[in-house]
Formats: structure tokens, sequence, C-alpha cells
């Protein structure tokens, strides 16, 4: 796999509340996901990619290990969480040297008593589950429709494998959440919530969030009610099942707050 190298890897972010910081130890991501990606989108406008073609040929921080050891030091008694990562996938799939580095990351950060904070669209390693239980698993999760995996999600882990991952690590005591974002509105894709929900009723967090940057979401008529409705039926399905539930609204401020960050946060210097 090609690297490249940072002159610094941690920072902080507005996403997360007072001590969140995340980290990008890798550039690009195979998965090739065509909502679109927002990453792919800002590292194309930011010029740190010239294509979709190059985004999918992933590249590691070659330097990741060298910069955490720098920086963390300074960190211990500021940070709640490390997140890896906004701009990539920690357990990409099928990707065994994005993963290695990740859980060389986790082992360094946890070492610092810093907890990790990991979303995936992978299959959550049984190494992972051997580390902090202070560790939180998520994966991104929108639909449970192969044909929508298919079109949509072609690099990613399917389905079943995604979820009964993300299974083991709840059994196993970790805090697990799932980010149904972005959901599709029904002209992109036509399906009940309630299935996606059910699929994961085991988890502590779910997550709900629009689509953005996608023309098409605004050509479905009253597509803002439709959120608005779709989030009522998560939030009460949520309650119902005891499983805490950040809504429409919030997953727009933490957008908001992630498109107005530096790019040279996001994405490393």
């Amino acid at each position: 796999m090609d690297t490249v190298t940072r002159k610094s890897l941690i920072y902080r972010t507005g996403i997360g509340g007072k001590g969140a910081y995340a980290a990008t130890h890798v550039v690009g991501c195979s998965h090739g996901c065509r909502f679109p990606c927002y990453a792919f989108l800002m590292m194309q406008r930011f010029g740190k990619v010239a294509s979709y073609e190059e985004w999918c040929r992933p590249r590691l921080v070659a330097n990741a290990l060298q910069l955490a050891q720098k920086e963390l030091p300074r960190l211990r008694d500021k940070a709640r969480s490390v997140h890896l990562s906004f701009a990539t996938d920690a357990f990409m799939y099928q990707q065994p040297e994005v993963t290695a580095l990740t859980l060389q990351l986790m082992r360094l950060i946890n070492s610092y008593d810093i907890p990790v904070h990991t979303l995936t669209k992978g299959v959550i390693p049984e190494e992972a589950l051997q580390l902090s239980r202070a560790n939180q698993f998520g994966i991104t999760l929108v639909s449970v429709d192969e044909n929508f995996w298919t079109r949509y999600e072609p690099g990613t882990a399917p389905y079943p494998e995604r979820i009964a991952a993300l299974c083991r690590a709840h059994d196993r005591g970790f805090h697990s959440f799932v980010n149904m974002e972005p959901y599709p509105t029904p002209n992109i894709w036509q399906q009940d919530v309630l299935r996606v929900l059910e699929a994961v009723d085991f988890v502590d967090e779910v997550r709900l969030g629009q689509l953005n940057y996608n023309d098409t979401v605004k050509q479905y008529p009253g597509w803002k009610a439709f959120y608005r409705r779709t989030g009522v039926i998560a939030r009460d399905w949520c309650t119902e099942h005891g499983i805490a539930y950040e809504g429409i609204a919030a997953a727009e401020v933490r957008h908001v707050r992630h498109a107005a960050s530096d790019p040279r946060d996001l994405f490393g210097a």
C-alpha cells in the first residue's frame, strides 16, 4: 500500500463535546461509497485527491505512530476520547494494513488512558475486542437491502458481517452504536426504517442523520417532512427498546460543525 507523511495527526474536533479529539491515519477509502461521500468531496475540493479512482486507493500515513507518540503526552489530561476517523474507515474492509495500523494506534492511545471511538463499514476485528473496555465501537448502517449495498456501498462489508461484529463487541461489554447516516429519501431508495432498526436492536445508541450533498434528496416532495417523520419513528422505537437516540436535528448540528472544520484538521497537515 502506498504511503504519505504528515506534520501532525491528532486534532481537536467540534464533534463529541469538550475533550473530543480525532485522527486521520489513512488518506482515501476503498469502500467507494456513492452517496456521495463527504470526505471524498472535501479531499477533492482541497486538492488532496484528484479523482474518485484515486480516493479508492487508500494510502497509509507512514509516520502516524511516530506522530502519535509525540502528540499524546500533551493530551493525557485533555483528551476524553480520540475518534478514528472522520475522514476514512478505521477497519476498512479487506484492507489488513489499514486495520493493523488502526490497532497499533488504539493500543498506543489506550496506553495513555484515553478511550478510542471507531466507526466502520467494515468488520470490527477480534483483536480490537481485547483492548480497553472504555473504547467504543460503531457501524454505519442505512439499509439492510443487499441491492442498496451493491449500488451505493460497493467496497464495504456485507451487512450481516458488519452487524455480527458489532454484536460481538456489545456482548463483550463495549458501548456500541449505529450511525444511520446518511439516510436516503424514498426517491433514492424505498425501505422501512424499522427493518434497519430491528437489525441492530442490541445496540446502546442509534444516531440518525439525513443525506446531504445529493440534490436528488430535495427532489422528493416533502423531504423535510419525511426526515421529521422518520426521526419520530426512530425515536419512539428507541424509547420502547431502551436505546439512546440522537436524531435528525442533532445530526444536522454535527454535520455543520464537521463541514465548518478546517480541512487541514480533518485530513492532516
